[in-house]
């Protein structure tokens, strides 16, 4: 099939077909399939899938992380079509369909009977049951036919590096915050990240070049969001923590100090002092409501300065949630030219200060989601191998000893082969982390290979 037709039908046929599909769901999820308003729906999908079939074999409409695609090309959306998407994503999750694909021979009675099958087992105790139903030329499918469909782990690296792009135009422009803007990549960063959340933790350890660029924010936001994950709050509750951890530094992100200042504890303490105040100017810049109001107090309970004298901790919950991933990151990613600590020690460091500064149990439960050694970092083991650590152990008493693949043999041979530590009787452990960016090692590669 010719790229550019199908990018064409994409973008001009794609969101009609969503919407009429959508409106055939929408009105037999209400009525019978022989009710006039679903006869009517029924005729307009039928007449623009004949219209479609002319000059190809098939017509596949599909649903990857939230994502639209028309025979394995991205529809591009306006905002007039987002509720229709949402809808047509809901639908499918449920019954574990990622694709429906329309062949040729098509006539009316076999969309008939993909309509009564989608009556039949949208209430049904095992939905996803409708995958087994022969209707003709529809086939209902929970893999994808077409290899240039995103996967969800793909779909997760692009919402991610959307989070980081937006906040960066956020603290560079001084713009407006548009919070629903940030919201709506939050929920598909969250619903494409079920199952690969040890992946999500690795992009957050990725090398940085710009130290206003984002990528603090995000970090913390992402964080915080697994930890509520974990916790087991809700999917509001998850995406309002995560809020919360993304504009929790925006006003200290956009002040940068004078190279004379760099190393002056008293002009770091000052900064310290005046980012919750920065980070409120720049949230309240629009009317204000208890949600953005919440935020500005987590950045103030989060942001307490911990220089020398008792150092009181976060009073609230989502301070406290924050404070921890927060203090992690800027352990390992300190601005320049201060070098960032090794991400083992960074966790020493803050877990000594449990019960002080951070909550324990907080402490606990960070650990618990990125691991003593978070995904993404360059290992030593005690045979000399050099790894990739691939994943966080699920039982939190093995925090230590994570899945590690192994990229270079004790000596310096090329290897590449994966050792689970936390299996019983594996006498490998982790001796060091290193830093990956004095390495000729591309640890992406390895991580998403």
């Amino acid at each position: 099939m010719d790229t550019s037709t199908t990018r064409e039908d994409a973008a001009q046929v794609g969101p009609r077909l969503m919407g009429v599909v959508v409106r055939c769901l929408n009105t037999v999820s209400l009525h019978d399939v022989d009710n006039a308003g679903v006869k009517e729906a029924l005729e307009e999908l039928g007449s623009l899938l004949d219209a479609e079939l002319r000059g190809q074999k098939s017509v596949e409409l599909q649903c990857v992380g939230g994502i639209p695609f028309l025979n394995g090309a991205r529809m591009k959306l306006g905002e007039e079509h987002l509720e229709t998407a949402v809808s047509l994503r809901r639908y499918l999750e449920h019954l574990q369909v990622q694709e429906i694909s329309f062949g040729s021979g098509l006539r009316r009675e076999h969309l008939r009977a993909f309509l009564v099958a989608f009556q039949k087992h949208r209430r049904a105790q095992k939905p996803q049951a409708i995958l087994q139903e022969k209707l003709g030329p529809i086939r209902l499918r929970d893999v994808l036919s077409s290899t240039n469909v995103l996967t969800p782990r793909e779909v997760m690296l692009r919402y991610y590096a959307r989070l980081v792009v937006l906040l960066k135009h956020v603290i560079t422009s001084q713009g407006q915050v548009r919070v629903e803007r940030f919201r709506r990549v939050l929920l598909r960063l969250a619903e494409s990240s079920v199952g690969h959340e040890s992946l999500l933790v690795g992009l957050t350890r990725f090398r940085r070049t710009d130290v206003d660029g984002g990528q603090h924010g995000a970090a913390v936001a992402v964080l915080s969001l697994l930890m509520a994950r974990r916790m087991g709050l809700s999917r509001a509750q998850q995406l309002d923590l995560a809020l919360s951890g993304l504009f929790h530094d925006l006003g200290r992100g956009a002040t940068t100090l004078a190279p004379e200042q760099e190393f002056d504890r008293a002009s770091h303490e000052l900064l310290a002092r005046r980012g919750p105040l920065k980070t409120a100017l720049r949230l309240l810049q629009r009317p204000l409501d208890a949600s953005r109001l919440e935020r500005v107090v987590a950045a103030h309970d989060c942001l307490q300065p911990a220089w020398s004298g008792p150092v009181q901790r976060p009073v609230g919950l989502a301070g406290r949630l924050l404070a921890v991933p927060c203090a992690f990151d800027l352990l390992t990613f300190p601005a320049p030219p201060h070098p960032g600590l090794a991400p083992d020690t960074a966790l020493r460091l803050i877990t000594h200060r449990a019960g002080t500064r951070f909550d324990a149990r907080v402490v606990r439960l960070f650990t618990a989601v990125a691991g003593f050694y978070p995904v993404g970092t360059l290992v030593r083991l005690s045979g000399g191998q050099l790894g990739v650590v691939m994943d966080v152990p699920t039982d939190s008493a093995q925090a230590a000893r994570p899945r590690v693949r192994v990229i270079q043999g004790a000596g310096k041979t090329k290897a590449d082969y994966v050792v689970d530590l936390a299996e019983p009787g594996q006498r490998l452990n982790i001796v060091a982390s290193l830093d990956s960016t004095e390495s000729d090692f591309n640890v992406p590669h390895f991580l998403f290979s």
